[in-house]
C-alpha cells in the first residue's frame, strides 16, 4: 500500500511527529484501540487509548505465501483486555489493523499491517498475542474431507439442517453446572436417550455468553 501524499510531504519535511496505532475488533463486534503516543487519538469514529500498557513488537514482513506476523504484549487492564475474556476465547480470530499516524494531524496515516490474532495467552498479570497477517488464510487447507463419519458441522452450510426445527432443539436455563463443564437441564419435553450427543450448546446469557 502506498503512502498517502499528505503523509509523504510530512515525512520529507525532516521533522516528524509519528506514532503507532492499532485496533482490535473481536468477532462479537467489541472494538479496542491502542496507541504508543502519550495522548489518546481518534479517527474513523474510533478512539485509541494511550498509556494502555500495550505495545507491539516489530512486524515480520515476508513475501510469497509465508505468514506475516508480530507479537503484541501488554498488561491486563480491567476495562479493556481481561484474563477472563482471553480464557473464554473472545479474542480468537479477532481482526487487527496497525497504522503509522502523524499524531499532530491524524488524517495523515497509513495502514502498516492487517491480520488477525492467531493465539493469545495470559500469565502473571500480562498477556501475549500472536498476530498473523492476511496471507495466513492462503496456507489453510480447503475443500471437503471425505470420511466415514459426517464431515459437516451441525447446522453449517455443508450440513444445511435448520437446528431450530421444532423437536430438534431445547432452549432453557441450566439447573445445575458441575466442574464448569457438565450442564443439567429440566426439560419440558422428552427426548430420546443421547438425543443431543454430538450436538451444539450455545450460551446466550451470563458470564460465558457467546
Amino acid at each position: 500500500m502506498g503512502v498517502p501524499a499528505n503523509l509523504k510531504v510530512h515525512l520529507l519535511g525532516g521533522l516528524t511527529t509519528l506514532c503507532n496505532v492499532w485496533g482490535v475488533t473481536r468477532l462479537d463486534g467489541v472494538f479496542l484501540g491502542f496507541t504508543d503516543h502519550d495522548q489518546p487519538l481518534s479517527f474513523d469514529s474510533k478512539t485509541f487509548r494511550a498509556e494502555s500498557g500495550m505495545s507491539a513488537l516489530a512486524l515480520q514482513r515476508s513475501t510469497g505465501l509465508s505468514v506475516d506476523n508480530t507479537e503484541s504484549l501488554g498488561a491486563l487492564h480491567d476495562t479493556s483486555i481481561t484474563a477472563e475474556d482471553i480464557k473464554a476465547g473472545r479474542y480468537d480470530r479477532a481482526e487487527v489493523v496497525a497504522w503509522r499516524v502523524n499524531w499532530a494531524d491524524v488524517s495523515q496515516r497509513v495502514v502498516m499491517f492487517r491480520g488477525h490474532i492467531g493465539g493469545m495467552r495470559s500469565a502473571g498479570g500480562a498477556f501475549q498475542a500472536e498476530i498473523r497477517g492476511l496471507s495466513d488464510a492462503l496456507n489453510q487447507p480447503i475443500g471437503r474431507v471425505y470420511q466415514k463419519p459426517c464431515s459437516a458441522v451441525l447446522g453449517d452450510t455443508s450440513c444445511r439442517f435448520n437446528v431450530v426445527t421444532p423437536g430438534y432443539f431445547f432452549k432453557g436455563r441450566a439447573e445445575n453446572i458441575e466442574n464448569k463443564r457438565i450442564f443439567s437441564f429440566r426439560m419440558s419435553q422428552s427426548f430420546e436417550p443421547n438425543w443431543f450427543l454430538s450436538g451444539r450448546l450455545e450460551i446466550t446469557s451470563g458470564a460465558a455468553k457467546g
